[in-house]
């Protein structure tokens, strides 16, 4: 009787550990080829697309690059700058996509450690962590990433979530830490396309990161615009409140406290709608 538990009891340890040693062995390549294999088969019949959300409009036209798929963008902006509506922003938010784009994907592929999995908004996710993504900033970026984690879907392969530790200089000389994360929620597969329906950026400890005259500033050039508004023709100024009130309320809040969630919406998606070459030049 004991024999025959003690042969159970190894072989569940041994199932154990080797399931454990096996899923030890997943890299990150691996996980990256996955989502990128995934991602083409679901854009085979995809010429161009455009995404309409509630701060920002993003084209996107279908090009070859070695011989792979991917697709070049423009964003138009809905709104003023000064209220949350930047394209770098908007570039923030497309991350989902850009993954793809081969320098990035290189990058991610020779510089990734795999970090096992973590559960994030109910999804199983394998936890992708990346030292220094300096070298994927651009030129005249001032904020420094230091540190990147990715969290793709262990079923769908899609991009659940973004975390990264960042350095930016909050005065001449002087660098604060932050963690800005971004999730991307609520996926729709159109027409194989898979596009999370709403964005959220969070950002904390703005307290820190953004001087007091800076933020007299930015409430000085708050109520000028509501000053503005007002002198405004009445259509005039109910069609500008309509455009701008989310990002005066994101802009609002922001000034309100020392951490803003800024979230993101997509209205609408059309595809194969034969965007022309002209606009991507």
């Amino acid at each position: 009787m004991y024999p025959r538990l003690v042969y159970s009891a190894v072989f569940v340890l041994l199932l154990v550990f080797g399931a454990t040693t096996a899923y030890g062995q997943v890299s990150a390549t691996e996980i990256l080829d996955n989502m990128r294999e995934t991602h083409e088969r679901g854009i085979q019949n995809i010429d161009d697309y455009t995404i309409v959300t509630d701060m920002y409009t993003a084209y996107y036209k279908k090009t070859y690059v070695d011989g792979r798929p991917t697709f070049k963008s423009r964003v138009q902006i809905r709104g003023l700058e000064q209220f949350g509506g930047s394209e770098e922003m908007a570039s923030s938010t497309m991350m989902h996509t850009e993954l793809f784009d081969d320098k990035v994907y290189n990058f991610l592929s020779q510089n990734a450690e795999y970090r096992g999995t973590e559960t994030i908004d109910g999804h199983r996710t394998h936890v992708l962590f990346v030292h220094d993504l300096e070298p994927l900033a651009e030129d005249d970026e001032e904020d420094i990433a230091q540190n990147g984690y990715f969290y793709i879907d262990a079923d769908l392969w899609i991009l659940r979530q973004m975390k990264f530790d960042i350095k930016t200089e909050v005065d001449e000389g002087q660098m604060q830490e932050m963690q800005p994360v971004i999730r991307f929620l609520d996926y729709q597969n159109i027409e194989g396309l898979q596009i999370p329906f709403r964005t959220v950026m969070e950002f904390g400890q703005l307290d820190e990161t953004i001087s007091p005259e800076e933020m007299e500033e930015a409430r000085q050039a708050m109520q000028e615009f509501e000053r503005e508004l007002e002198q405004m023709p009445e259509q005039q100024r109910k069609m500008m409140e309509q455009m701008m009130r989310p990002q005066m309320e994101r802009f609002e809040k922001m000034l309100e406290g020392d951490t803003i969630e800024i979230v993101i919406e997509v209205e609408d998606v059309q595809v194969n709608t034969g965007l022309s070459e002209d606009m991507f030049n």
